[in-house]
């Protein structure tokens, strides 16, 4: 029956609206599963029943008519309990109830099943037979399978049934998607959609082959140049780190294989430049995201972003003179920095994109011009547009047709928000200190452009985190050693004589290079990091060689080992940087009083590290801790699947006893230990940290200000006072709260959200 669920949940997916859906639904299941009768009855929270949705085999004038009450009936019982009922004769039960009009005293046997969707009931649906009898296994299997798959659909499909019902709903509609960047929005939603996307191209027969290649030619010349004017558009309200992503849209116009597989098809194949991008493009995408990472997935929204901007060339479109709102929203199926690019920062309020991550190209940059931001929400782009959205960057939720107590209150919020980034401003320059004087030193985490130190200069007293592997992203190839030398010369001159810390390279899992494919069933948990550059020895030394060449002139250079798990893997790589460092002293002529072998380091993100710190301690000069894999790996939850994302807990007890154990182990061990994932740039994260001990903390530019505002305004033991009722606490909404109500008892609420 495998091959006929496929088949019913295709037809679903494929109707045009949820009542056709549904009704489809209800007629293939019966004829399926050969019974007299398949209902299903969908979840109304707001009423608090149960509706009949649609129905092969009850009476037609039952159905968006029969309504009952959450816990009335069997369906009722059903969705109370969330899990299945096999009856044979369904008028024997205790809570059995007679429908008025629906003429379902023709059926014994029932089958019902919950419809769940992350948690939550969205329906139940039911089978039933004249006959009284049980139904089989297989057959109580096959209709659980079906609302598994249901679910999904129902979960997206639900709010367009609503907004279908009226074009503006009676009452605010709240969507859940992910966080991207923080902050409040109110504006006007501005929904863009691409003129031409490569599904709309057909593929066609060139009646010229050389015209198309000519004409080939002059598009990507033409878009290079207009990628090149949006990224200027830019310049200078960004930090170089974030600018530098347009540089990713250059490397793909400029990618000699990508374009002669299109001048390929033009030729080989003789189609037109249109069906060649098209064919080439979208064989692009697929490889990229058949590989299940976030990485390639990025970069399969690039190739789309950047074909798709060639055939709008190719077309000849004209641009209209399209009237901005003054204040929008952005809003796409998949937000892509072109997009971003052509809106008016003056106008642009925020951004909400129905596909993406936290981590995506546009989440960065969003972050960097401080533009709130969420992804993954399934909003119904053909209602909304030109409709009042609210967008919560905090807590990842959007609010359709809000109500007025609803603008209101978010506006208060807006007011406040505001507010506080003056005063944070404010104190922008001044150093870390608590108010009972324990100094915090703050750093920076940065990667893909060294250029940064101009815009965030004051703010920082080192670099944390050099993410070493970005370069690498950026290149068609390896890296020479003279290519990674000027490159990590020119960091470490930008920054001197601050500390830099780089990080080794850390590819795999999500960061697998394009030139040097790894192709995994579990790429979190397999060839990444420390484990791939010791089985290839000849890349790991030619990195340290250019590290410790770059190092010569003004000592600042700090190197740190990523996804440590084991003692050896630390002996081997300091074998290895030991025999790198002898070499460019023997070449430079140096002795090592003169060029001392720089702090070695490693990354605390694998749980096992946690237990061999005293160890560590003895061969190591420090720790950092990455946060963002270390809860990934605690709590087993991948943040970038949207099924488990939710799952995600930065104040999960077991994240603030991993940082207890750690801090204390550090302390007897007398081992420098900092943090520099994503936890040390949240308000909370950072006074988690502040009780707990730390003094090392290492985040990305736009979270500086915030977290040097919150340190110099509060006294370290009252936050030690704070994590000792955290400790205790059984969940992270729990520890949150202690952390909330602390920051609203002293008037500094504003910094974060409830929803959060």
């Amino acid at each position: 029956m495998l091959s006929q669920l496929r088949h019913i949940v295709e037809q679903v997916g494929d109707a045009k609206s949820l009542t056709a859906a549904m009704n489809v639904l209800v007629q293939q299941t019966q004829a399926t599963m050969k019974v007299d009768c398949c209902s299903i009855y969908i979840t109304d929270q707001a009423r608090a029943q149960l509706n009949l949705i649609a129905s092969k085999g009850l009476a037609k004038r039952a159905v968006g008519r029969t309504h009952l009450k959450f816990g009335e009936g069997i369906v009722g019982l059903i969705h109370e309990k969330g899990e299945p009922l096999n009856l044979a004769n369904i008028s024997q039960h205790p809570r059995y109830q007679y429908l008025h009009g629906a003429q379902e005293e023709r059926f014994n046997s029932f089958l019902g099943t919950p419809i769940i969707h992350k948690r939550r009931v969205l329906g139940v649906l039911v089978v039933q037979q004249k006959t009284p009898r049980l139904f089989s296994e297989v057959e109580e299997s096959f209709l659980v399978t079906l609302a598994m798959h249901l679910a999904s659909v129902l979960g997206n499909s639900g709010l367009r049934l609503e907004l279908a019902q009226s074009a503006q709903p009676s009452r605010s509609i709240h969507l859940q998607g992910s966080p991207a960047s923080s902050g409040i929005a109110i504006a006007t939603a501005y929904v863009v959609r691409p003129v031409l996307t490569l599904a709309e191209v057909h593929i066609e027969k060139s009646h010229s082959t050389c015209k198309d290649i000519l004409l080939f030619e002059m598009i990507v010349k033409k878009c290079s140049d207009e990628f090149s004017d949006l990224a200027l558009t830019l310049k200078g309200q960004v930090s170089k780190d974030a600018f530098a992503l347009f540089d990713i849209y250059s490397h793909v116009l400029k990618d000699k294989t990508f374009l002669n597989a299109i001048r390929g098809q033009i030729n080989d194949h003789q189609v037109t430049a249109s069906s060649a991008i098209k064919v080439v493009a979208e064989t692009y995408i697929k490889q990229f995201e058949a590989m299940s990472d976030s990485y390639l997935s990025e970069r399969a929204v690039e190739i789309r972003d950047v074909a798709q901007r060639l055939l709008y060339h190719l077309t000849q479109q004209v641009e209209e003179n399209i009237v901005l709102p003054e204040k929008l929203i952005l809003v796409a199926s998949e937000v892509t920095l072109s997009m971003l690019a052509s809106i008016p920062t003056d106008n642009l309020q925020g951004i909400v994109s129905v596909r993406g991550a936290a981590n995506s190209h546009v989440a960065i940059l969003a972050r960097a011009l401080g533009i709130p931001a969420v992804m993954g929400i399934p909003l119904p782009l053909d209602n909304i547009d030109k409709k009042t959205l609210i967008i919560d960057g905090y807590a990842g939720s959007a609010i359709l047709f809000p109500e007025q107590g609803l603008l209101t209150h978010y506006q208060l919020l807006l007011d406040e928000e505001n507010e506080l980034k003056k005063l944070v401003e404010l104190g922008e320059y001044k150093e870390a200190v608590t108010l009972d004087g324990h100094k915090i030193s703050i750093m920076l985490n940065t990667g893909l452009n060294a250029n940064q130190h101009a815009a965030v200069t004051g703010h920082f007293e080192g670099i944390g985190l050099y993410r070493s592997e970005l370069p690498f992203m950026l290149s068609n190839s390896f890296p020479t050693e003279q290519e990674q030398t000027e490159s990590y010369q020119a960091l470490l001159n930008q920054y001197a004589p601050l500390p830099v810390t780089m990080r080794t390279l850390d590819i795999g899992g999500d960061k697998p290079l394009s030139y040097f494919p790894i192709v995994e069933e579990n790429p979190f948990l397999g060839w990444r990091g420390i484990r791939l550059t010791l089985d290839h020895p000849e890349i790991f030394l030619v990195q340290i060689r250019s590290m410790l060449t770059a190092n010569l002139e003004h000592h600042n250079l700090r190197i740190m080992l990523p996804m440590i798990s084991a003692i050896e893997e630390v002996i081997e790589a300091k074998r290895l940087i030991i025999q790198a460092w002898e070499e460019v002293k023997q070449e430079s002529g140096l002795t090592s009083e003169a060029f001392p072998l720089p702090d070695i380091g490693v990354m605390v993100e694998v749980p096992a590290s946690i237990f061999i710190i005293p160890q560590l301690s003895e061969i190591v000069d420090f720790i950092s801790i990455g946060s963002n894999d270390l809860i990934q790996y605690l709590l087993a939850v991948d943040r970038n699947n949207s099924r488990v994302a939710s799952l995600f807990d930065s104040y999960h007890p077991a994240v603030l006893h991993a940082l207890k154990l750690i801090m204390d182990n550090c302390r007897r061990c007398d081992l420098e230990v900092s943090i520099c994932g994503e936890l040390a740039g949240d308000p909370i994260g950072a006074l988690i940290l502040l009780g707990m001990g730390y003094n090392r903390l290492s985040m990305n530019a736009t979270n500086m200000g915030k977290i040097k505002y919150l340190i110099n305004a509060l006294p370290r033991y009252e936050l030690a006072e704070c994590i000792e009722q955290a400790l205790r606490a059984n969940n992270g909404a729990e520890i949150r709260a202690i952390f909330a109500g602390y920051l609203d008892g002293k008037g500094l609420g504003g910094f974060i959200r409830a929803g959060k």
